[in-house]
């Protein structure tokens, strides 16, 4: 796909002006902005994911992952891989490519960061996530970490773009509290709402300034 080399280029370079909170409040109206979260919140942890990009099929897929059943505040939910910064990683953005490689497999020396989107702070587990995008060279070989990840979900990059993949869901938090009417995208059934949902829209604003 001869344009490739192109496209990310644009990318990378909308990625110098991101949209930031206002992509995020379009998926999650009336939440606090990272800034206003790290105000109000003393402790906190630190996190990275990452966004990374393929070719294949003469399109450019998105790799998402759903998450294990667990008792926990994340259970079974779409997302980036991704996880907390541990002493090992000399950055964040290592702990986005060593997290990565752990959940699905693919080396860290095969990706190739393009930039970052804005950070999300996510309350109920007080994590400040660091999203990065990267690209992958060539269609990887994935190998799922069975403990973490029930599935790998490879979407098409420009169904971000698909007015028809934004939808309003019941979501079931918890046993006892079930939030009506949550913004998120529907991906041939599969939906991703929440922290991710809001970095995704943040990507798709930033598609939608770019000329292909």
């Amino acid at each position: 796909m001869k344009q490739l080399p192109t496209i990310y280029e644009k990318i990378q370079y909308a990625l110098n002006d991101l949209p930031g909170e206002l992509a995020h409040k379009e998926m999650y109206p009336g939440r606090k902005s990272a800034q206003q979260a790290l105000l109000d919140q003393e402790n906190y942890r630190t996190a990275a994911v990452l966004a990374m990009l393929y070719e294949e099929a003469q399109s450019i897929k998105l790799v998402l992952t759903q998450r294990q059943s667990y008792q926990g505040n994340h259970a079974n939910q779409i997302s980036f891989p991704g996880g907390k910064l541990e002493s090992v990683d000399n950055s964040i953005e290592d702990a986005a490519l060593r997290e990565t490689e752990e959940e699905i497999g693919v080396s860290r020396q095969n990706i190739s960061i393009l930039g970052k989107l804005t950070d999300v702070y996510i309350p109920v587990s007080q994590f400040m996530v660091h999203p990065f995008i990267g690209i992958h060279e060539g269609i990887p070989d994935f190998t799922l970490e069975e403990r973490e990840v029930k599935r790998l979900i490879a979407v098409d990059l420009f169904d971000l773009l698909d007015q028809q993949k934004r939808t309003a869901e019941k979501i079931a938090v918890s046993p006892q509290l079930t939030m009506k009417d949550v913004p998120a995208f529907n991906f041939n059934g599969d939906i991703v709402w929440g922290a991710t949902a809001l970095m995704l829209n943040e990507l798709k604003y930033i598609l939608q300034r770019i000329d292909f």
